[in-house]
């Protein structure tokens, strides 16, 4: 039900061709990054989120693959960046706009620029597909003690957050979601551009900007974006349950459907290791990682939002289809 297996449907409908599909994509990837920087654990879900492999090496074994296989992609879907500006600085109400700006820029600018010159250069005959993202909240997200008191635990990991009334962070979260969307579909946009250069005649990359209204954000009335089981509930006995659960146990879950296929790999992915005593710091940044993990479906497309990413990239594609020669034609015989 992911946009990218509704891609290949339609264009084997579309090409009267078999497509095949090969992911190297998963959760909370990063475009690059220093190695000392990622925690050293590895999973074979692509559910659980982890910062590697990062999209780069992502490329690299995509490479090897259709080396292997003696072939190469006709078409890549793919993009990045937002978990190189960081999801927790576009959460915190105390991110000043100014850096988030720069933050932004670089990592969807300068870093994406480069990363789709190594792609064009990788695989010179592909059609390159670049999403945008969305923002995430709006004036129509939730306003409920539920949602208060979830922003109120993220931010209070920040002195400078502590001091600001529920209306100052919500408003601060709004500016920062129309920043992050306003700042990192125009770097996007730009980079692709870069990447092709003037010649667009020739150009082999396209970049699709989704159209997500203030209705569709995380836990507003329309919303496009997986969310938390009863997030519109308003009982005061439940939102005193959530603090005193620490957004932590079974009791408090995504509603995505195959929650309990991710958390069962968090488990084993996150689990203490065996023979190595864990110093304080160590056991609440692996618990931390587990946690991040079970919830790695907040915030991405929801069924609906996976149809719209479909639909904004077949209209990308239907002006490539007939161009790149991907129409297998069955007018004559076989």
């Amino acid at each position: 039900e992911k946009f990218t297996s509704r891609v290949k449907c339609w264009l084997q409908e579309q090409t009267n061709r078999e497509v095949k599909l090969h992911v190297e994509a998963h959760s909370g990837a990063i475009i690059s990054g220093s190695a000392l920087a990622r925690p050293g654990f590895t999973a074979s879900d692509g559910e659980v989120n982890l910062v590697s492999p990062t999209i780069n090496e992502q490329l690299d074994h995509a490479a090897e693959f259709y080396k292997q296989n003696e072939t190469s992609p006709a078409l890549i879907l793919m993009n990045g960046c937002i978990n190189d500006v960081g999801v927790k600085n576009l959460l915190a109400a105390s991110t000043p706009l100014e850096d988030l700006h720069a933050r932004i820029r670089e990592n969807c600018g300068g870093k994406m620029q480069r990363l789709l010159l190594r792609v064009r250069n990788t695989f010179p005959q592909a059609q390159v597909v670049v999403t945008s993202y969305y923002p995430i909240v709006s004036r129509q997200t939730a306003d409920n003690t539920f949602l208060r008191l979830l922003v109120k635990e993220l931010n209070n990991q920040r002195p400078e957050a502590r001091q600001m009334s529920d209306k100052e962070t919500r408003e601060r979260l709004i500016a920062i979601s129309d920043e992050w969307y306003k700042t990192s579909t125009a770097s996007l946009a730009e980079a692709v551009m870069k990447t092709n250069g003037p010649e667009l005649s020739s150009a082999k990359v396209s970049f699709v900007e989704l159209q997500f209204g203030p209705e569709h954000v995380f836990a507003a009335p329309e919303s496009l974006l997986w969310t938390f089981l009863f997030a519109s509930t308003n009982a005061s006995g439940f939102a005193r349950v959530i603090v005193l659960l620490s957004f932590g146990t079974a009791a408090y879950k995504a509603n995505d459907h195959v929650r309990e296929s991710r958390i069962k790999s968090c488990k084993e992915t996150f689990k203490k290791p065996m023979g190595i005593k864990e110093d304080k710091k160590q056991k609440q940044d692996r618990e931390d990682l587990f946690l991040t993990c079970r919830y790695a479906s907040l915030g991405h497309p929801n069924h609906m939002g996976a149809l719209v990413y479909t639909e904004a990239i077949k209209g990308q594609l239907l002006q490539l289809i007939n161009k790149a020669g991907w129409k297998r034609d069955t007018s004559g015989p076989h």
